[in-house]
């Protein structure tokens, strides 16, 4: 950590620029996340912070991995939980976990938690966060590995796995173009690749599959330790609560410096009725835009965390369990075919390795900025969309102070 931001911590000062709200990398931004809360906890300005906890997660590359969590009971009465979690896909923690610092710092001192409680997880893929990977160590994206009960782990997505083997160079890379795009054709204005629209093999392989993990998306063969950790925590915490409103950060899909609100299973994670009471799409649209999963370049998903929200919720309780995507290269047809082979090299590369060190480091770098663009304004655009939707969803759930 920088001694100019922790002193800034240190000295419990109120206002931060956004810009500083994003960490240098995973040490930096867990002491500043344990430091706030036990200034928090020291200063005792919120009230009571009912557990600061951490779950180690083992990894043979490093010994020292932790996903960090605090629970804020409510006061009074159980009426709604609200859940924060940040960095599923461990390269996109930088804007997740900068999310969370100006949530602890702005938004949480002004919520009335007489009937709101709120749990906060920090960093779910500590080892992604820690070395610029999307995915685990053992190569599990764990936006796929959330299955309550396991069923998702016997699925066969036959439309990814085809569509890898054929797409799929298994050899080293020698190229920043992929033999994707040797395959990649445009006809009236769409792109295909061998015959396969781009939406058509987005939307194929997307969603994950439980193969293996040298086949696109892999979502494992049973829970990872961290997702069985977090599922034990919502049973423990979600059973008294009528509603159930989780938010989880991503960067990477939709328009640049545009935040997206995104569902899997609408009918499912997506309570109607608690939905229209907190989110006003029309309304907020100058800051946030409310994206179906059937829209073009989108896609729904097996196995995402929101998942575990509806599948651990009872029948009289409502669950609004979003996805907020912070846009990052941007969603035009030529941003999307490069994120695609950014994301198609950085696979390959890992599994089948590089013909050099530089063609490597290009392939990392080009990736890594699919998830954090080193852009000043776009980091400002994260922080004022996240501040103006927070502060709006806990005023229509009536849990702001004046």
């Amino acid at each position: 950590m920088s001694n100019e931001i922790f002193s800034v911590i240190i000295a419990g000062m109120k206002q931060f620029t956004d810009n500083e709200y994003f960490p240098q990398n995973y040490k930096y931004s867990r002491d500043a996340f344990l430091y706030s809360l036990d200034r928090l906890q020291t200063e005792k300005k919120i009230g009571q912070i009912g557990q600061i906890g951490q779950w180690p997660i083992p990894a043979k590359k490093d010994q020292d991995l932790f996903v960090d969590h605090v629970w804020f009971p409510p006061f009074e009465k159980t009426e709604n939980l609200f859940v924060l979690t940040s960095g599923i896909h461990g390269s996109e923690t930088y804007a997740g976990a900068a999310v969370q610092a100006m949530f602890i710092n702005e938004i949480l001192p002004k919520v009335d938690r007489r009937t709101t409680g709120i749990f906060i997880v920090h960093a779910m893929n500590p080892f992604g966060f820690k070395y610029h990977q999307r995915n685990t160590e053992t190569g599990v994206n764990l936006n796929r590995n959330f299955s309550v009960s396991g069923e998702n782990y016997k699925k066969c997505n036959q439309a990814a796995v085809s569509l890898c083997e054929r797409f799929l160079e298994r050899k080293p890379v020698r190229s920043l173009k992929s033999t994707l795009l040797d395959k990649m054709v445009m006809n009236e204005g769409q792109v295909f690749f061998d015959g396969v629209s781009l939406d058509e093999l987005v939307k194929g392989f997307s969603p994950g599959q439980f193969e293996s993990a040298e086949t696109w998306e892999f979502g494992g063969h049973n829970l990872e330790p961290q997702s069985q950790l977090l599922i034990a925590k919502l049973r423990e915490l979600m059973p008294p609560f009528k509603n159930i409103i989780a938010f989880d950060l991503h960067t990477g899909l939709g328009e640049s410096k545009r935040l997206h609100l995104l569902t899997d299973e609408p009918g499912k994670t997506m309570d109607k009725t608690l939905f229209a009471e907190i989110i006003y799409p029309e309304q907020d649209k100058k800051f946030y835009e409310f994206t179906p999963p059937e829209t073009e370049g989108f896609y729904e998903v097996y196995g995402a965390l929101n998942s575990a929200f509806g599948d651990l919720a009872a029948a009289h309780q409502r669950v609004c369990a979003l996805t907020m995507e912070f846009g990052t290269l941007g969603h035009s047809l030529k941003a999307q075919v490069a994120g695609l082979n950014s994301f198609v090299l950085d696979h390959q590369g890992r599994y089948y390795g590089f013909a050099n060190r530089e063609i490597e480091q290009q392939v990392a770098q080009e990736n890594f900025a699919r998830s954090r663009p080193l852009d000043k304004s776009w980091e400002t655009e994260v922080i004022r969309a996240s501040r103006k939707f927070f502060l709006n969803v806990f005023a229509r759930m009536g849990a702001l102070y004046d």
